[in-house]
């Protein structure tokens, strides 16, 4: 099994871990993404912004006016 701190080092190493997803996140797997890219910044990576914006469609989070991710 994989620790958050393994898949953190892989999400900042492999470049195709930010792409954009080709469909969209569930809720459940869009905390993950935003857990295991949280050294990136959402405005650099399309995975993370596509996993916030499940997030705050859902109301899990309510996104920053004043400090983008």
């Amino acid at each position: 099994m994989h620790t958050l701190s393994v898949h953190q080092t892989v999400a900042l190493t492999e470049q195709e871990t930010h792409y954009a997803p080709e469909t969209p996140f569930g809720v459940d797997r869009a905390h993950l993404i935003v857990q295991f890219h949280i050294a990136c910044r959402a405005i650099r990576c399309p995975r993370k912004a596509a996993a916030l914006q499940v997030l705050a469609e859902a109301g899990a989070v309510v996104p920053s006016t004043t400090h983008p991710r």
